[in-house]
């Protein structure tokens, strides 16, 4: 993991700045250096007064840190791509690791990958892990990207007038849109997949309809991947279907599946889509938007 001297030495660095340049009136030239090589910490004054010295933001230091260190400190893409991708054996073993650790984040991270495990049927959830969730989200006004993130997974298992009120509230404040990091988007578009299964679900079908136009609405001003563009369709799909625009709503769904096939992603990735669609589809209709045997690779 790269320390967050060594972020700063990468942007001191990169604009030919030396160290004595750089320290001057802030800290001792041996301070700076040892900052850098990881060494000392730093008081936060000290830090943007340096990154004021550099003209760099502390925005553009938290996104090239979050870039640098994702892989070996952020948990959280590593849950949701072995997630995506229906690696149980995976998330097992991000399991026992969490299980292992003490403290209330831990238990909370525990509890979110068996969230994901049941939702992909290799586990289950308890009523006390449950309402150690509902204790949790009724707990906090500050929410950062892992509630966000916490939040996202745990809206099939909330009982759904509180997760409803929730949503609700974020959307209030304007939560959800906050620019907490590089991959926000990810995040939104994870919340309002899940709370619109959830109004399908429960055939709130008025309102999954307005929140897929909402997302929709937004989603015209991004410029994202192929993987989100496969979601709204199948959104904007199933929604069409159960509110009785079979024919429509079935193009969509096919259309969605269609992406995810030519995208290259893995097998199990639409087996989890299939198994999820059986509650709503006829076997016919299953056969129809899983058929992809006029396209040619």
């Amino acid at each position: 993991m790269m320390k967050i001297g060594q972020i700063f030495k990468e942007f001191r660095t990169n604009k030919n700045i030396t160290l004595q340049e750089a320290s001057r009136g802030i800290v001792s030239v041996p301070f700076l250096s040892r900052f850098e090589r990881g060494l000392t910490d730093i008081s936060f004054t000290h830090l943007l007064a340096l990154l004021h010295r550099l003209n760099v933001q502390l925005s553009e230091f938290e996104f090239l840190y979050q870039l640098r260190n994702t892989a070996a400190n952020d948990l959280l893409p590593n849950l949701q791509r072995a997630y995506q991708a229906g690696n149980v054996t995976q998330l097992r073993q991000y399991l026992v690791h969490w299980q292992a650790q003490p403290g209330k984040f831990a238990h909370l991270q525990a509890i979110q990958i068996k969230m994901m495990l049941t939702t992909l049927k290799a586990d289950s959830i308890t009523k006390s892990e449950l309402k150690v969730l509902e204790d949790y989200f009724q707990g906090i006004s500050n929410w950062t990207f892992f509630e966000l993130y916490l939040f996202g997974h745990s809206i099939p298992f909330l009982e759904q007038t509180f997760m409803f009120s929730l949503f609700e509230e974020l959307q209030k404040k304007k939560i959800i849109y906050e620019d907490f990091r590089h991959d926000n988007f990810s995040m939104l578009f994870y919340i309002y997949n899940n709370v619109i299964l959830s109004m399908l679900d429960s055939q709130y079908l008025d309102t999954a309809q307005a929140l897929v136009i909402k997302l929709e609405d937004y989603f015209k001003n991004q410029e994202k991947d192929y993987y989100h563009r496969a979601r709204l369709f199948n959104l904007k799909g199933l929604t069409l279907y159960l509110s009785g625009n079979k024919k429509s709503g079935l193009r969509f769904i096919k259309r969605a599946n269609l992406i995810a096939h030519l995208t290259g992603h893995g097998p199990q990735f639409l087996e989890n889509e299939r198994q999820y669609l059986t509650r709503y589809l006829t076997t016919e209709e299953l056969r129809l938007v899983f058929d992809f045997a006029d396209v040619h690779l």
